[in-house]
């Protein structure tokens, strides 16, 4: 029997396991071609340094020569509070109400007042007639012409002011002349605290006088209606005098003892006028027509002239009274607060900076470019 020579598998070639082969990561060639990159880069710049450094310079000495040719810009600020009990004691007409039947005459509190100015910081009015009494027409439109409008002049005053509540309240301004907004702000509060109190004082004389033209009319009311009685009550005694005649009733008849037929006492029924008398008619009805006034017959009308004293004598003067209290008057600044040109040459160095190495790197692409197509 033949004898097979038996050979390893291994030496099968269908059996043979496949040999393991191991490939380089390719993240240390990519690192090398990043370092190459970056040192690229840093070579050219470093080539063009001179570019880098000339439009940085170019750019410091352009933010340089802004800074200085932008005017400088100061803000003069005034600090404001409510204003005080005795700068309002004038309008504080509040105490006549403790006085009955006084109603009505509302008077005015510090935060009342101090709110009536802030309201009226916003009169777009009252700023108009601020411009035109400081004659600031020639500053806010120096080149106006008959087609500007007074609400582009507003608008632009508006801009110049600025109103800040807080705890308290602020009102400043900013300008090239610190004396100007100074004196512009201080003006400005000034005036509208006056035209302030000009308003509050005419309200408390409006509230004043209409209750003195009701009181007025009541009274006249009153002494009207009296007359009219007065002739109703005339004309009643004059007719009960006239039936006292002709009844033969010249004295007054005492009722008493009077009694009807169905033993009724008149007393306890309606007495016609006519039992007084003829002659005690006659005589009330010439006292009734020779009254000179009424007045002492009217009931409620002493209480009435008694308010309307109290009411005539209260007078109110503007003058010592303020709707505000200026905390902090605004005072000419020594530093500006515009330009800051430290700011503005630093931005303009890092923007110079970046710049040049835009323009380097641009540059050397626009050079490989032509170097490419070249080729």
């Amino acid at each position: 029997m033949p004898v097979t020579d038996s050979k390893p598998t291994s030496d099968n070639p269908q059996t043979q396991a496949p040999q393991n082969v191991q490939y380089a990561a390719p993240y240390p060639q990519q690192f090398e071609d990043d370092t190459i990159d970056l040192y690229e880069l840093w070579i050219t710049l470093w080539n063009k340094k001179w570019l880098v450094i000339g439009v940085t310079v170019i750019a410091a000495l352009g933010s340089v020569v802004y800074a200085l040719l932008q005017p400088p810009v100061y803000k003069a600020e005034a600090l404001l509070l409510p204003p005080k009990e005795k700068d309002v004691q004038s309008l504080n007409v509040q105490g006549v109400q403790g006085v009955q039947g006084v109603q009505g005459v509302q008077g005015v509190t510090t935060v009342g007042a101090f709110a009536a100015f802030k309201n009226n910081l916003s009169s777009r009015s009252l700023q108009k007639k601020f411009i035109d009494e400081q004659g600031l027409m020639d500053i806010l439109a120096p080149g106006r012409t008959p087609e500007t409008r007074d609400i582009e002049i507003l608008e632009s005053f508006a801009k110049m002011i600025k109103i800040e509540n807080g705890k308290g309240m602020s009102v400043s301004m900013e300008s090239d002349d610190p004396e100007f907004a100074a004196n512009l702000v201080n003006d400005y509060i000034s005036f509208f605290d006056t035209e302030t109190i000009l308003a509050l004082s005419a309200a408390a004389r409006n509230s004043l006088a209409g209750q003195i033209r009701d009181i007025e009319y009541t009274i006249a009311s009153k002494r009207q209606m009296a007359k009219q009685r007065r002739e109703d009550t005339i004309l009643r005694h004059e007719e009960a005098a006239v039936i006292a005649g002709k009844l033969g009733v010249r004295d007054r008849v005492d009722t008493t003892n009077v009694v009807q037929n169905n033993q009724l006492n008149i007393s306890t029924s309606s007495t016609p006028l006519y039992y007084r008398g003829f002659r005690a008619l006659n005589a009330e009805i010439n006292i009734l027509k020779n009254r000179k006034s009424d007045d002492p017959f009217i009931v409620g009308l002493r209480d009435l002239q008694e308010k309307l004293a109290l009411l005539r004598s209260i007078k109110i003067e503007e003058e010592g009274m303020h709707a505000v209290t200026v905390d902090q008057a605004a005072y000419p600044p020594k530093n500006r607060i515009k330009p800051n040109r430290r700011l503005i040459v630093s931005l303009g160095t890092v923007v110079g900076l970046f710049l040049g190495i835009f323009l380097v790197f641009f540059v050397s692409f626009v050079q490989k470019q032509k170097e490419t197509h070249s080729e």
